[in-house]
């Protein structure tokens, strides 16, 4: 579990990660695009990030950070970590990740709000002692929260932008309708189609997840290296 990082100390960090990023080259892995080179539109995406999630930090409230170069999601709450899940990317070559990155950012939007979920199928598992955990984090009454564990949902975040996450509990269908009209809207919402990746992740990490992801939480995608 990564130590939390005091607002102060993440802001004091920001003017040296500036100097990193813009005054050292190519010596650091910021800013090479992955391919071993120095690329400054990269190194600008990746400073930019930096002050995103700085504002998100001074916040009393959570946000989410999905990072496709590690496979890892993060809830981080005062800029220190809650949870860190890792993440297997099931469906999508690299032109699907690229693309969902594209459109996650597109007019350089760093963080976007989570909009809707969907629970497309669940099992009625949820201990008391995660609700409880859970409960602590949201803030929200554990007798209010749901006691599903998922075995597929979505995460929504506007613009067609979607995120499927796939467990390995055998589920039974949340509603066959709504099920449907959701598809059916991922086909009709954009022009351009829904950009959209699939992950797998355990199905107790899952859950908490869905707990947490509704809407309104921040989201941000760091993603240099695909």
């Amino acid at each position: 579990m990564t130590r939390p990082i005091h607002r102060t100390g993440f802001r004091m960090m920001t003017p040296l990660l500036a100097f990193l990023l813009f005054g050292c080259g190519g010596a650091d892995e910021a800013g090479d695009n992955g391919n071993g080179k120095w690329n400054a539109a990269s190194a600008d995406r990746e400073y930019q990030m930096i002050q995103a999630e700085l504002k998100l930090s001074e916040l009393e409230k959570p946000y989410l950070v999905l990072n496709l170069d590690t496979k890892q999601v993060r809830l981080k709450l005062k800029g220190a970590v809650v949870w860190e899940f890792p993440i297997n990317i099931e469906q999508g070559d690299s032109d699907d990740l690229r693309s969902f990155v594209d459109r996650f950012h597109d007019g350089r939007k760093l963080v976007r709000p989570i909009t809707t979920t969907h629970l497309y199928a669940y099992k009625d598992q949820t201990p008391d002692s995660i609700l409880t955990i859970i409960s602590d984090v949201t803030k929200f009454n554990a007798d209010l929260l749901q006691r599903e564990l998922p075995a597929r949902f979505e995460l929504h975040w506007g613009d067609a932008v979607v995120m499927e996450i796939r467990t390995d509990v055998e589920g039974k269908p949340a509603d066959k309708f709504k099920n449907t009209i959701v598809s059916v809207r991922h086909i009709l919402q954009s022009p351009l189609g829904v950009s959209q990746i699939t992950i797998k992740m355990d199905p107790v990490h899952a859950m908490t997840l869905y707990r947490v992801a509704h809407p309104g939480l921040p989201t941000i995608v760091q993603a240099n290296k695909v």
